[in-house]
């Protein structure tokens, strides 16, 4: 059953819509995008959005024309989602979040409100990352994280002066099972191994690697978890 419930939705012809899916008023959805069964997109959302250059940050931009929403999914009021982004099944999106292109997202992952996740991401199952957050490109999210409100991560450095380059605009790449509280900032190509806890406002700026307790401005090994 496809059944469209909002008013003032345009979706585009080519849009494969499964069962089950409910809509929201004033929605937009653009070419070559497939919503799942049981999926709920509620009101004001655009999907499969084409991502556009600016002239300060000069880089190619290449994206998957195909945008998936995946089974059980439900995505906030507000919401935009680029084109080539892949939404995993049970995932839930918080309202006025952003989602740029050729990001991933696996299964059950949860996004709070206010959140941008920037393009070429990926989230693994079963990662929270809570509302208000920024997580910059070419970031790598493991499995099982929670990551409070507020996380921050920086990258694309540069842009105006050099013009783009991947390798200075990487974002931390983070293990599984890691805690990582309010406010905490990461700067760019940091990685981070598993089962960690970061306290709150800190500020990681060296690699760091599994089973420990960080605090402070810069982040310093508090204690290691004991196996």
């Amino acid at each position: 059953m496809k059944k469209v419930t909002g008013i003032n939705c345009i979706i585009h012809k080519t849009t494969k819509i499964g069962k089950n899916v409910k809509f929201g008023n004033n929605i937009t959805i653009y070419p070559h995008v497939t919503i799942e069964d049981n999926v709920h997109i509620w009101d004001n959302c655009v999907i499969g959005r084409i991502p556009m250059g600016v002239k300060s940050i000069i880089r190619e931009i290449s994206t998957s024309e195909n945008t998936i929403i995946r089974y059980n999914s439900i995505i906030g009021c507000g919401c935009i989602i680029y084109s080539g982004a892949v939404i995993g099944k049970d995932n839930i999106i918080g309202d006025n979040s952003v989602i740029r292109e050729n990001v991933i997202f696996e299964d059950d992952v949860i996004i709070g409100f206010n959140t941008t996740i920037s393009y070429n991401v990926l989230i693994g199952r079963g990662t929270r990352v809570l509302q208000q957050s920024a997580v910059s490109a070419f970031s790598v999210i493991g499995e099982d994280n929670f990551i409070s409100i507020g996380y921050t991560s920086v990258s694309d450095k540069y842009f105006k002066d050099k013009g783009f380059s991947e390798n200075s605009s990487k974002g931390p790449v983070i293990g599984n099972g890691n805690n990582i509280g309010p406010h905490v900032t990461i700067i760019s190509n940091i990685e981070i191994g598993d089962n960690n806890t970061i306290g709150a406002h800190a500020l990681v700026t060296k690699n760091i690697g599994s089973n420990g307790i960080y605090y402070g401005v810069p982040a310093k090994l508090i204690k290691t978890k004991s196996v």
